[in-house]
């Protein structure tokens, strides 16, 4: 390194200390020096998040347009939500704005530097099994049913069911007859009116769940849950995530809750604490 060189880099040093400016200086003189983010100092990024399903990486959030337009190179997890604004994120390091792992992750960057932050679970978005249901792949019901009137609104959506008349039932996608309202009472009392070996999409736009109605017998309606390509996404914001045995789950839970997530992140600007 030439003297003259060496000189200046001094010069630069002991002004940025003159001034209270934090420098870090890393490699040795040969390195151009510059900033590194610390607890307190107010940072601008770029980013992008993922996660994993099955070995594939699925976008779920970024700051980038680039990477929220190209779905081919940076594929979406199913509730990715498209912002439309594309701009730096600002937070101060260790305000708690940012998840933990985040947060600790960008310390020590540079300004300019792009570093991939891994988060473990624990770090990240908490997981509740609380928001968790699990369910048989198979199940019987009555062709005739008596039920309360809220649960006769959460299968169909209406309110005020009339005698004779016919509503569609979103748990499992056939038609319900009612044969009799008592509003005193609080009861519906509903026809279940499948076809034998029919499959029903108790959801119009999931075509990867589906109810298959296998027998008719003694009153009784035997069906078995027909779950294609994981995960699936119901209209009620729930994740049919995982399926086991003779059982499946839906997952209330945000669907990054609970993952390892992973963070490329580029650090725009450092403006320090100190």
């Amino acid at each position: 390194m030439k003297a003259s060189v060496y000189a200046a880099i001094v010069t630069v040093i002991m002004i940025g200390a003159g001034l209270g400016v934090y420098w870090w200086t890393s490699g040795g003189f040969e390195n151009e020096n510059v900033k590194v983010v610390k607890e307190g100092d107010e940072i601008s990024v770029w980013y992008y998040g993922y996660i994993y399903y099955g070995g594939e990486r699925r976008i779920f959030d970024t700051n980038i347009k680039e990477v929220a337009m190209d779905n081919t190179t940076y594929p979406k997890t199913l509730t990715y939500t498209w912002s439309g604004d594309f701009k730096p994120l600002n937070f101060t390091v260790g305000d708690g704005t940012m998840i933990k792992g985040f947060d600790l992750g960008v310390r020590g960057m540079k300004e300019g530097e792009t570093r991939t932050i891994i988060v473990p679970p624990d770090q990240g978005y908490v997981f509740s099994w609380k928001s968790v249901k699990n369910y048989s792949m198979e199940e019987d019901i009555p062709v005739i049913q008596s039920l309360p009137l809220d649960d006769f609104e959460e299968r169909t959506g209406e309110q005020n069911p009339a005698d004779n008349s016919v509503y569609k039932d979103k748990k499992y996608g056939w038609d319900l007859l009612v044969l009799e309202v008592k509003p005193t009472q609080n009861k519906v009392t509903v026809l279940n009116n499948p076809v034998e070996g029919e499959y029903y999409m108790p959801y119009n736009n999931v075509t990867d769940f589906k109810v298959h109605v296998e027998r008719i017998k003694n009153g009784m309606i035997h069906i078995r849950y027909v779950i294609g390509k994981l995960p699936i996404l119901l209209p009620d914001g729930g994740l049919i995530d995982e399926v086991w045995d003779r059982h499946f789950r839906i997952n209330y839970n945000k669907e990054v809750a609970g993952k390892t997530l992973y963070f490329v992140v580029t650090v725009i600007k450092i403006k320090s604490s100190e």
